[in-house]
């Protein structure tokens, strides 16, 4: 994997749990909003992951197709 993937996989959760962790600590959040925040935060992260993971492997799959057209054109 590129360093460059690898910061966009690893980077927004990060900074997505930070800000939760540091709300939850300082008990600007608490309860359930304490609850749906953690859950929403969650849901994001993880819709943020997949669709970075889901672009590089589409991205990564059309270049297969090229080097195959490509190369059933040399043959």
């Amino acid at each position: 994997m590129k360093a460059e993937l690898v910061l966009k996989v690893v980077l927004p959760p990060l900074i997505i749990f930070a800000i939760l962790v540091a709300l939850t600590i300082c008990k600007v959040i608490s309860g359930w909003s304490m609850y749906i925040l953690w859950i929403l935060g969650f849901v994001i992260a993880n819709l943020l992951v997949t669709r970075v993971t889901a672009k590089w492997s589409f991205q990564r799959r059309k270049q297969q197709r090229l080097q195959e057209k490509k190369g059933k054109k040399n043959e």
